[in-house]
C-alpha cells in the first residue's frame, strides 16, 4: 500500500499571518501549468484522496515561500495559498513558518535543496506515474525505496545525491520510496519547469 500522501511529519512552529510579500506571479503560473497537466492536484483514486505536489521559491537567504498543505484540489492559487518558511532545522525535524496556512509536508526537502546551492531559486515536487517510472528506469538520480517523504532522511538523501552524484547538474530526481514523486529545481521558475517538462515529454512516448 502506498504511503499516505500529504501528512506533515516534522514539528511545525507556525505563526498565523498575512500572505508572503514576495512576487509570486511566475510561480503561480507555473503551478497552474503543472495542475493542468495533472502533476499537482487531488483525486479520490490517488494517494488516499489527499492532495499531491507542491512548489516553492527562494526568498531572502535560505528562507523560501512554499505552497500550503492540502491545496492540491484548487485549480488556481493566489498569494494567500502560500506560506513563508523562515527556518528549517533539518536535523531536529523542525520547521518555523509564517502565513495564512501551514506549509507543505515536503518543506524539509525544499529547505535542503536551497541550502545546497545559493543559486537555486525554485523547487517543484510533482507526481506523475510515467515520469516517475521513466526516472527510475533510465538512471535519473533517485532516493532509496526505504526513504519516506517529508523526513530528515529524505532531505539527507537529496544532499548525498547532490554532493556525491550528478544531481547538481541534472536538477531532477525520482523518489523511489514515494509513489510517483519527482523533484525538479533550477535557478529560476522557468528553468525548474523546463527541466521537468523536458523529461515529461520523453516519458509520455515510452
Amino acid at each position: 500500500m502506498a504511503e499516505q500522501e500529504g501528512v506533515i511529519k516534522y514539528r511545525l512552529d507556525f505563526e498565523p499571518g498575512p500572505p508572503p510579500r514576495e512576487d509570486l506571479r511566475e510561480l503561480i503560473v507555473c503551478r497552474s501549468i503543472l495542475h493542468g497537466l495533472g502533476m499537482i492536484g487531488q483525486h479520490p483514486d490517488r494517494y488516499g484522496g489527499y492532495g499531491y505536489g507542491n512548489l516553492s521559491q527562494r526568498a531572502d537567504g535560505d528562507a523560501f515561500v512554499i505552497s500550503a498543505s492540502q491545496t492540491g484540489h484548487l485549480p488556481e492559487l493566489s498569494a494567500e495559498h502560500f506560506t513563508l518558511v523562515l527556518e528549517a532545522d533539518i536535523e531536529a525535524n523542525r520547521v518555523h513558518a509564517r502565513g495564512p496556512l501551514p506549509p507543505s509536508s515536503e518543506a524539509l526537502t525544499h529547505a535542503m535543496i536551497y541550502r545546497l546551492d545559493p543559486a537555486i531559486a525554485c523547487v517543484l515536487h510533482v507526481h506523475e506515474p510515467r515520469l516517475w517510472r521513466h526516472g527510475l528506469e533510465t538512471g535519473l538520480p533517485r532516493t532509496g525505496a526505504d526513504i519516506a517523504y517529508g523526513t530528515p532522511r529524505m532531505a539527507e538523501a537529496v544532499k548525498q545525491l547532490f554532493e556525491q552524484g550528478d544531481l547538481a547538474g541534472r536538477r531532477i530526481l525520482a523518489m523511489a520510496g514515494h509513489e510517483d514523486g519527482v523533484i525538479g529545481f533550477g535557478e529560476s521558475v522557468d528553468q525548474a519547469l523546463g527541466v521537468l517538462l523536458s523529461h515529461w515529454v520523453i516519458a509520455q512516448s515510452l
